[in-house]
């Protein structure tokens, strides 16, 4: 009965995070969240944060992951971080993350903003756009919700 619960508990979560995110992306102004067909496995990456830790996407196993690709030069990318940040604090993160993924800049571009923005959820650097080549990306922002088996759900341009 407790497996039961805990799976009943874990599919809440993933509901509000990915209604948390649909409204977070309607407010942003974009057009939708895509299903993405077959829910194909998120390829994992290793990318270091600001602070140079090392993060790979296969740690969040179990979880439930928001990855946004954006960059600081992007009128769109800046003017969603307030939700990413706001989103980040309204859900536990023990089950769900956000991973902003700065592609193709140095890290003191990248440290600045996050400074001048206060955002507190991981920022990783994707200095020579590994993770931009090998995802589905078509420009920034770009957005990937990953359900906790590490599947790709829905995605945003």
């Amino acid at each position: 009965m407790a497996h039961i619960r805990s799976n009943a508990k874990r599919r809440n979560i993933f509901w509000i995070a990915l209604a948390l995110v649909f409204f977070t992306i309607s407010a942003l102004g974009a057009d939708e969240l895509e299903p993405v067909a077959n829910h194909p496995a998120a390829e994992d990456f290793l990318l270091n944060d600001l602070d140079g830790k090392t993060h790979q996407l296969s740690d969040y196993a179990g979880k439930v992951v928001l990855v946004s690709v954006w960059a600081t030069w992007c009128p769109e990318c800046i003017f969603e971080m307030p939700s990413l940040q706001a989103l980040s604090k309204a859900l536990p993160n023990d089950r769900f993350i956000i991973l902003g993924i700065n592609v193709g800049e140095d890290q003191k571009l990248a440290r600045s903003f996050v400074e001048e923005h206060g955002l507190t959820f991981s920022i990783l650097l994707d200095h020579d756009l590994a993770v931009y080549k090998k995802w589905p990306v078509l420009g920034v922002p770009t957005s990937f919700l990953i359900y906790q088996q590490g599947k790709i759900m829905y995605s945003c341009l």
